[in-house]
């Protein structure tokens, strides 16, 4: 190959990768998760460099949800009107050697002015669980705040269990991150 041509080809080399932004990372590291009273409470605050409205579509995007968040097996709505969904979900968490299955049925309250979302577990493997999303334009892109409380259906070790808890949140929002990512591109017809 001469040298013209190969530096044709590594300029377009890189003008193809600079047109996919790499997918957003949660790490487990950026999620607060503290447990006190039997209950675990985790937050996070992240940028996503994607429209409002894509990242919206993909947080109660719940009959597709199993095809991009990997623990999911199966999520599917039950009931959907203009300020409600109530949704079904069953998977399987994985930490180190330890596999835990979990099903729930939750409802969301949808905020779309506010950009907020408001779930609570109607049933399901947790004893309690509810969280806020918030999902605000920021610049070239989307902020998402989210808080979540959970009391688990069984008992865990707290250190298991915060370090296990942050490590799926940032698995399962970086998974959503990455389908918004996919979808503000698909749009934009890269």
């Amino acid at each position: 190959m001469n040298r013209r041509l190969f530096c044709l080809y590594i300029l377009s080399s890189l003008s193809a990768g600079a047109l996919g932004a790499a997918p957003p990372t949660l790490t487990k590291d950026e999620v607060e998760v503290s447990y006190e009273n039997g209950m675990y409470t985790g937050r996070f605050s992240f940028f996503v460099p994607v429209p409002q409205a894509v990242a919206w579509e993909v947080l109660i995007d719940f009959d597709r949800m199993a095809a991009f968040v990997p623990n999911l097996e199966s999520s599917r709505i039950l009931t959907r009107d203009d300020t409600a969904i109530v949704f079904a979900q069953k998977g399987k968490i994985s930490y180190g050697i330890f596999t835990f299955a979990f099903e729930s049925e939750r409802r969301v309250e949808l905020h779309p002015k506010e950009g907020l979302l408001l779930a609570k577990a109607l049933s399901g493997s947790a004893k309690h669980m509810a969280s806020e999303m918030r999902v605000a334009a920021e610049g070239a892109g989307t902020r998402l705040a989210y808080r979540v409380e959970m009391i688990p259906g069984r008992w865990y070790p707290s250190s298991f269990g915060i370090s296990g808890m942050r490590h799926e949140i940032a698995e399962q929002f970086t998974a959503l991150a990455g389908e918004m990512l996919r979808r503000a591109e698909s749009r934009a017809g890269r």
